[in-house]
């Protein structure tokens, strides 16, 4: 499998990420959340996920917003509600991304890491005081003790196991009973273990299958909450197919021809199966 394939569409200049947090700069277009759903703008002329004006929230807002990058142009932040004080419609993060493109995937994934890491950073882990967001990065710091924590980001594999012509391909429970949408192997990386390592064990531990030869492929960033997803296919090498029954509810051989229905195109997992059909 040559590597030297155009990694172009894995980016997006659309949305350009900003490397830290300036406080001066004035948010043009927000993405607003109330309990882990995307508010709804009714009234906009563009995005209806974006809202152009806070107005309407300013009693609700928890925090001040986030400008985190630029999103066509417009500088775009993320706020958070503590309650829902106009009449709109809101949606899951996971059910606007299954529709979007990659420049709305990279606006929301930075941004939602970035309210993350605040979230489950707003207290020193060493002393326990409060910490503050630091101007330039995207760290929150400890005046007490002058500790810095940064994003957490958390290593994860995704494999496409391939057996010459016919590719593996999972059902999770997590998607639903009713889902019919096709994945891939994926799980964490263990501490002291290599990607490579980890691909060769949650294959065998989901699937009971052992692999040959791996190629990396790629990576991406997933904001669930704070992944990257380094992305390999992997050689099938022997093992009858025995799924995990906690974490799959399907499993089976696809020809690269007749692939059954598979997740949206800027995902990782599609990107991989592309790759090799």
């Amino acid at each position: 499998m040559p590597l030297d394939h155009d990694l172009t569409d894995l980016m997006d200049v659309n949305y350009s990420p900003l490397q830290g947090l300036q406080p001066e700069l004035i948010g043009q277009c927000w993405l607003v959340l109330f309990e882990g759903q995307v508010v709804l703008n009714d009234e906009s002329t563009g995005e209806n996920f974006l809202w152009y004006s806070l107005d309407k929230f300013q009693l609700a807002i928890k925090q001040q917003g986030i400008v985190t990058g630029y999103f066509y142009g417009k500088a775009a932040g993320v706020v958070e509600l503590s309650s829902l004080t106009v009449e709109t419609g809101t949606i899951s993060i996971r059910a606007l991304l299954s529709g979007s493109d990659s420049t709305v995937y990279s606006f929301l994934s930075h941004g939602l890491q970035i309210l993350t890491s605040r979230r489950e950073h707003a207290f020193c882990g060493c002393c326990g005081h409060q910490m503050q967001e630091k101007v330039g990065e995207w760290a929150m710091a400890c005046a007490q003790c002058e500790h810095h924590t940064y994003p957490r980001i958390s290593p994860c594999v995704i494999v496409l196991v391939t057996r010459g012509e016919e590719m593996l391909l999972v059902r999770h429970h997590r998607h639903g009973k009713a889902s019919t949408m096709h994945t891939l192997v994926a799980g964490f990386v263990e501490p002291g273990e290599s990607a490579e390592e980890a691909v060769h064990r949650e294959v065998l531990e989901e699937t009971g299958l052992t692999l040959g030869k791996l190629h990396y492929c790629f990576s991406q960033s997933w904001p669930f909450p704070h992944s990257l997803m380094m992305g390999f296919h992997g050689e099938y090498k022997s093992g009858e197919l025995v799924l995990e029954e906690k974490e799959l509810s399907f499993g089976g051989w696809f020809h690269r021809d007749n692939p059954p229905e598979l997740p949206p195109g800027f995902t990782i997992a599609r990107k991989l199966v592309d790759l090799f059909v």
